[in-house]
């Protein structure tokens, strides 16, 4: 709904390891590593979907779309667990791409009428699409 500016820096993803995902009615959460902050103290970096995700793996594409009633059809993503993101897109219109080490794709829509996402940063703060 609210699409992504275009001067958006989204390159904190990078590098970043999912160490896990949590699948509620109309939520779906990817936690990533974060930066360290000091010793021993680590920011998280997550992305939290309300809307439309569909992952891409091995020519197989799992879509969930916010249906409360379909949490397995995320199940998919738990593939992706011990993965690093090794590239990121964000367009425009609010679809957000994450490509990573294991091949796999994660692409994220935005749909008029709805909140779509947040991305926390860490202690940087956050994005909402």
């Amino acid at each position: 709904m609210y699409g992504l500016k275009p001067d958006v820096d989204l390159s904190f993803f990078v590098g970043r390891e999912l160490t896990s995902v949590e699948v509620a009615p109309f939520n779906v959460q990817l936690n990533f590593d974060g930066p360290v902050l000091s010793p021993g103290v680590q920011s998280l970096v997550s992305l939290s979907v309300q809307n439309q995700i569909e992952h891409s793996s091995k020519g197989v594409v799992n879509e969930w779309d916010g249906d409360e009633n379909m949490p397995l059809s995320a199940a998919s993503l738990l593939g992706l667990l011990g993965s690093s993101v090794v590239s990121v897109q964000g367009d425009p219109d609010g679809t957000l791409t994450l490509e990573f080490s294991n091949g796999d794709v994660v692409m994220v829509f935005d749909r008029e009428g709805y909140e779509a996402y947040q991305i926390h940063n860490g202690d940087k703060g956050g994005v909402i699409v």
